[in-house]
């Protein structure tokens, strides 16, 4: 927060309802107190503005002119300007703008408070961890919750960026903890602490935080300016749902998901939500609708325009087209590698090395799928091998599920099975006990010749049209149909055709 330094005298009410619009996230008001103000008081507040609108060249063009007086001004202009140039990959002008400031400011100035959490955030994103520790050291002293908050995110950032994820909840929950506490606690804070939390309430076993989420989510007054961060922990509250075993719920989640998308980017990726759903639960027909409605929105989008988990669309669809049409999955998956970095660190999705295990699920699931059954173990086993380390026990699990179906290495089920012991009710526990009560024959195993003959008894054909089709005598149909008895150990078509569907739900 901004304050006025000695000898300055200013619009006190006028600049504290400000402060209290930016805190509350009601930013349609903060909008009409700084637009059209030029004043050196007016740019500031809207570069702050801009800052929190994640609009950093705006903040960029407010200061980058300025006046050296009001001194106040002047340091407040050289903080968030550094900030800002942080923020797109400029750290030495946003560090030496922001040390200037320092060197005019005295502790216990909420200034310098400000400026010591640009610092460490910048320092975290040269992955200097330890300045950005000792920087925000300097918040934790702050008499403010809310900078306190600050200084704890910081600090889960860092734990993050060391693989130390129960470190990271840790520093997320005294966050709140001091959000809590303060008189006005500053709700956008609040709403990133809160998606972090529900992100990982997402993906580790944690049912207690979960509760603590959901209170906080129906708690918190949500503004439009926080739209992006209601969106996504109504997703993340969704697929907890879904992973408990509630799917009703779930799907409900996902639907008001929709509702709340910011973008048609993140609407693509509601709609493949409700797909991956709905095909793991046996809705097969309202699965298609969803991918292919997701398909035809995702085709006319511009991806190099997003930096974020908007791109994660593109790995889900490579992973549902994967039993679909192939070359489209192969074509999501090459989209997808084709992307460049953010120039805004903070949002650099492709960098994380989580993201990474992501992609190399669906490439995974995708080259299995095209008969390239080694290099799709060996991929997969990369993908299980980071979900391991960052215990995203449930994604290790479905990892472990495909490599025992590619496999049949009961070491593999073994692992699955450990694995989703925290979420005995969701679909990929079932799934994962099916596997180890029905052989799984891997279609890639299958000849191609024979891969016809199936695909074609999938169909409901009988055996004098799948001749007809594939140009083969009846005698010749009738035989292979016979081996595909034996290989899938069923005594009937229609057998058969359950054998396959279920393999192929469980896929």
């Amino acid at each position: 927060m901004l304050t006025t330094t000695s000898g300055h005298d200013r619009n006190d009410s006028n600049w504290n309802d400000f402060d209290v619009a930016l805190k509350s996230a009601d930013f349609q008001f903060c909008h009409q107190v700084v637009d059209g103000d030029d004043t050196p008081e007016g740019r500031v507040r809207a570069a702050r503005l801009a800052l929190r609108e994640r609009r950093f060249l705006d903040a960029i063009g407010l200061l980058s002119d300025f006046p050296d007086e009001p001194r106040w001004a002047r340091l407040a202009r050289d903080i968030i300007l550094g900030a800002a140039l942080g923020s797109t990959r400029d750290y030495t002008a946003g560090r030496r703008l922001i040390d200037r400031a320092l060197s005019d400011l005295a502790a216990g100035d909420e200034l310098y408070e400000e400026a010591y959490y640009y610092k460490s955030a910048i320092a975290w994103m040269q992955h200097e961890h330890r300045e950005a520790q000792e920087s925000a050291s300097v918040l934790l002293a702050s008499a403010d919750p809310n900078n306190r908050a600050r200084a704890r995110i910081v600090l889960s950032w860092i734990a993050l960026r060391r693989g130390d994820v129960l470190h990271q909840v840790d520093e997320l929950q005294q966050a709140m903890n001091e959000l809590d506490s303060a008189s006005t606690p500053d709700q956008y804070i609040r709403a990133n602490a809160l998606f972090t939390l529900a992100l990982l309430c997402r993906e580790l076993p944690m049912p207690e935080l979960s509760m603590r989420v959901r209170e906080s989510f129906e708690k918190l007054p949500w503004t439009p300016g926080l739209q992006l961060e209601r969106f996504q922990v109504t997703r993340f509250l969704a697929t907890i749902n879904e992973l408990e075993g509630n799917e009703l719920a779930a799907f409900a989640g996902f639907k008001a998901a929709t509702r709340l998308a910011p973008s048609q980017y993140w609407n693509v990726l509601c709609l493949l939500d409700r797909a991956a759903l709905a095909k793991n639960t046996g809705e097969t027909a309202f699965s298609a609708e969803q991918l292919n409605e997701a398909h035809e929105i995702a085709r006319m989008l511009s991806w190099n325009d997003v930096a974020g988990e908007e791109r994660s669309a593109l790995l889900v669809l490579a992973e549902l087209f994967a039993d679909e049409n192939v070359a489209v999955a192969e074509q999501y998956l090459a989209l997808f590698r084709s992307l460049g970095e953010s120039v805004i660190p903070q949002l650099s999705y492709g960098s994380d090395p989580r993201v990474r295990g992501f992609a190399a699920y669906s490439q995974g699931l995708t080259w299995l799928r095209l008969g390239d059954v080694e290099q799709g173990k060996i991929t997969l086993a990369q993908a299980w091998e980071i979900f391991d380390d960052f215990n995203y026990a449930w994604r290790a699990a479905l990892c472990a599920l495909r490599l025992y179906e590619a496999t049949q290495d009961r070491r593999w089920i073994m692992r699955a099975t450990h694995k989703i012991e925290p979420w005995p009710r969701s679909w990929i526990a079932h799934q994962i006990r099916d596997a180890t009560t029905t052989p799984s024959v891997p279609l890639q195993q299958i000849p191609p010749a024979k891969r016809k003959v199936l695909e074609l008894v999938r169909a409901g054909r009988r055996n004098s049209e799948i001749a007809h089709i594939l140009g083969r005598s009846p005698n010749t149909i009738r035989n292979q149909v016979a081996e595909l008895f034996a290989t899938f150990n069923v005594r009937s078509r229609a057998e058969l055709v359950a054998v396959l569907s279920k393999q192929r739900t469980a896929q």
